[in-house]
C-alpha cells in the first residue's frame, strides 16, 4: 500500500472535532489577517480550516491524500499535491505569507525535507505555526520507562500506529532550525492533565478516564503545560519565522 492510498483510507475512518473560536485564536493567531496561507497536511479540514479560511485572504491546502485534496477543491479552494517521496509541492519560492502544519511532522518519513519545503515557499519574514504530539509528556515518559511502549494513534490497533516520528521540545526546535527557520518559540497545545500519568499504569488507566470525565478543570493542573511544556504539555506548538 502506498502513502496516498493509506491516508485516503485513514481519512475515511478518522475524524477530529472542530476547534472553537477560543482555540483558534489561541493557537493560530499569528496567521490571522495574512494574505496567502499554506495549510501543509490539511487533511479533511475538520479541526481549524473553516476558521482559517475566513481569517486570511487566500487559503491553499496541501496534502498527500487525494481524499483531502478533493475535499479542498470541493470547497472552491486551491489545492496542492504533496509528493510522498520528496515532500515537495508545485509552488514557486517565496509564495506564502504564512503556513501551518498541524499534527503532520509525526506522520512523515522525512520531516526535515518537509520543513525545508515549507521554508522554501514562505516569503522572507513569513511565519509557520506547527504542532506535534510531545513525546516528553510526563505520561509518555512513564509509559516508555515502565512499559517500554510509545503512544500510538489510532489506539485500536497497537501494531498499526500512524505516528512514525516522535518529538520533544528540543527535537522540534532542532527540526525547524535545521529547516532554515529562526526565532522559534515553543509552547503548549491541547488540554493536558496531571491525571493522565495513570495511563502508563496498566489497569489503573481508568483513573485517568474518570478524572477527565468527572473532575473540575482546576484539578487537572493544566497551568503546568504553560510553565513547563517539555514535561506537562501533551502537544507542542511552535511559531517560527523565515529570515527576512
Amino acid at each position: 500500500m502506498n502513502v496516498e492510498v493509506f491516508y485516503d483510507q485513514y481519512w475515511q475512518q478518522h475524524h477530529c472535532q472542530e476547534w472553537d473560536e477560543r482555540c483558534f485564536q489561541r493557537y493560530l493567531s499569528p496567521l490571522i489577517g495574512l494574505e496567502r496561507v499554506l495549510d501543509y497536511g490539511c487533511g479533511l479540514g475538520l479541526a481549524y480550516q473553516r476558521h482559517l479560511i475566513r481569517s486570511v485572504k487566500s487559503y491553499t491546502g496541501a496534502d498527500v491524500a487525494e481524499a483531502a485534496l478533493s475535499n479542498v477543491r470541493a470547497k472552491g479552494l486551491v489545492s496542492l499535491k504533496v509528493n510522498p517521496d520528496t515532500s515537495a509541492i508545485d509552488s514557486p519560492d517565496n509564495m506564502f505569507d504564512g503556513a501551518t502544519t498541524i499534527e503532520v511532522f509525526e506522520h512523515l518519513f522525512d520531516p526535515l525535507r518537509a520543513a525545508r519545503e515549507i521554508n522554501r515557499v514562505l516569503k522572507p519574514g513569513g511565519v509557520l505555526v506547527a504542532t506535534v504530539p510531545n513525546f516528553g509528556y510526563h505520561t509518555w515518559r512513564m509509559l516508555a520507562l515502565l512499559r517500554a511502549q510509545v503512544p500510538l494513534e489510532p489506539h485500536s490497533n497497537r501494531y498499526d500506529g500512524v505516528h512514525i516520528r516522535f518529538f520533544s521540545k528540543l527535537m522540534l526546535k532542532r527540526l525547524l532550525r535545521d529547516g532554515g527557520l529562526i526565532d522559534i518559540k515553543i509552547g503548549s497545545y491541547d488540554d493536558a492533565s496531571i491525571w493522565d500519568v495513570f495511563q502508563a499504569a496498566g489497569h489503573f488507566g481508568y483513573i485517568s478516564k474518570y478524572a477527565r470525565k468527572h473532575l473540575p478543570g482546576f484539578m487537572h493542573l493544566r497551568f503546568l503545560q504553560d510553565v513547563w511544556p517539555n514535561v506537562f504539555a501533551m502537544r507542542l506548538r511552535a511559531v517560527a519565522w523565515k529570515p527576512k
